[in-house]
Order: structure tokens, then sequence, then C-alpha cells
């Protein structure tokens, strides 16, 4: 592996913010990018899903079995 001092007289400045903001590929075989969310994601070893989507995407795993109810909306006052 190249330490940092080298790889910066190799590179320029925009070169290495490129680098910094570009999306990671996959580095192994179970590793690909989302089409739909653009992030790198695994799929897991028991075969029932894919790790790492980004939030709001379609294919995120849910912690739990069941349907998240999205946030009420309240204008501020008392509970019920």
């Amino acid at each position: 592996m190249k330490s940092l001092e080298n790889l910066l007289e190799e590179i320029d400045r925009d070169e290495l913010d490129r680098r910094i903001r570009s999306h990671p590929r996959p580095r192994t075989s179970r590793e690909f990018v989302c089409p739909e969310c653009k992030a790198r994601c695994t799929r897991l070893l028991n075969k029932d899903g894919e790790a790492g989507h980004a939030k709001g995407c379609s294919q995120r795993l849910r912690r739990t079995d069941s349907v998240r109810l999205p946030p009420m909306l309240t204008d501020g006052g008392e509970r019920e």
C-alpha cells in the first residue's frame, strides 16, 4: 500500500477530491452496487437479504419483521 506522501506526489488536488467523493466499487463477489440507491451493498450469507442500502431504498432491510409506520405529524399540542 502506498503512503499518503507518495500518493500526493503522484496525483493533484482535483484527482484526490474526485477519489474521495467517488462511490466505492465492489471488492468481493458478494458486494455489488445497487442500481436504485447507488450504494455498495453486500449479499448476506444466509441469502435472505442484502445489507448496506441507503435510507429510502426499497431494498433496505427492516430491522424488525413488522412494517414501520411513519411518524405522526402533530401541531405540537398535548398528547391524547
